[in-house]
Formats: structure tokens, C-alpha cells, sequence
């Protein structure tokens, strides 16, 4: 009996010392699944800089704003919420050529909130399955999505391809 009693012993010892070593670097993950959008511009396949962009959500509290360009910005965040089946953002258009006329383009996420549990340290967090993606066409020419499912893996999620003027053509956007 005793020696059952010891290799219990041993056995709780090295599960103690395994979850000790496991917690000792905290939960290093980004918790938040926020899918990253890209800019890229349609005539050159590139990656491009954008400025005064502002972006709002639609039906978002107080009338978030989540982005106002300046700088100019190449990334942006677009979170989603987890309450509901869908997302829509504003891109409104803030160059002064393009301010005047009223610009703007909306992008619509449809998807399915995913409860995704981590671990007991890191806890629990959202993924989100995109079904639909519905964006209008003033400046933006095409959206990409480089998978359906949104997680918390820091890597660009969204190509948004904006129609920009070719190096002979005025009036080019950056």
C-alpha cells in the first residue's frame, strides 16, 4: 500500500510541476479573433497605402469610428461582432477631390460566431466563419478572403483591391 500511495505521490508531483510549467508564461496568444484587411491596389496586384480613409461601423454604438487615415495605412483591423450574423463597415472617402463628391463604399461580413475555448489559462474567445461578403463598387474593385475562418493568428485575413489610376494616369490614389 505504500508504495501505491508513493507513485500517487509522484504522479500528483508531476502533474503540479507539469501545469506550473504549462501557466509559468501566461497565456501568450492574441485572445481576439480581429480579422486584418490589406490594401492593395487593383491595377498593380500591390500593396498599397491608403489615407484619409475614414472607417465607421454601421449600427455601431455611439457611431464608432474605427479608423480615420492619417497616416496613411496599409492594415486595419475589422472586428466583428459576436452577438450578431453580421458586420458592416463605411469606407467614406476623405481626399479632398473625392470629399466633395460624397465617396463612399460599405463591406458587409456574414457569419456564424463560433465559441472556441483555449484553454483554462487563456479562456475562451470567438472564431468567426464567414458565409457572404457583400461590398459595393465605388473604389473598391474586388474583396479576398485568404480563408473563411477568422482566428486569432495575426495574418492578413481581407485583400480589399481599390481601383487606382495607372503611373500615365492622373489623379492616382495612395
Amino acid at each position: 500500500m505504500g508504495r501505491l500511495t508513493a507513485a500517487a505521490a509522484l504522479a500528483a508531483l508531476l502533474a503540479a510541476t507539469a501545469i506550473t510549467a504549462c501557466n509559468s508564461d501566461g497565456c501568450l496568444d492574441n485572445q481576439s479573433a480581429l480579422p486584418l484587411a490589406e490594401f492593395y491596389s487593383s491595377a498593380t496586384q500591390s500593396v498599397i497605402s491608403v489615407d484619409s480613409l475614414e472607417v465607421v461601423g454601421v449600427d455601431a454604438p455611439d457611431g464608432d469610428i474605427l479608423s480615420e487615415m492619417r497616416p496613411a495605412k496599409s492594415q486595419l483591423y475589422l472586428p466583428m461582432r459576436s452577438t450578431r450574423q453580421s458586420t458592416a463597415w463605411r469606407f467614406i472617402y476623405r481626399q479632398k477631390h473625392l470629399e466633395a463628391l460624397g465617396l463612399e463604399d460599405r463591406i458587409t461580413f456574414e457569419y456564424e460566431s463560433i465559441p472556441y475555448f483555449a484553454s483554462e489559462e487563456c479562456g475562451a474567445s470567438y472564431r468567426y466563419r464567414v458565409t457572404r461578403v457583400a461590398y459595393t463598387t465605388t473604389l473598391i474593385d474586388s474583396i479576398v478572403m485568404a480563408d473563411s475562418l477568422i482566428t486569432n493568428v495575426d495574418a492578413v485575413a481581407i485583400r480589399i483591391y481599390f481601383r487606382t489610376a495607372g503611373p500615365d494616369q492622373e489623379g492616382a490614389e495612395s
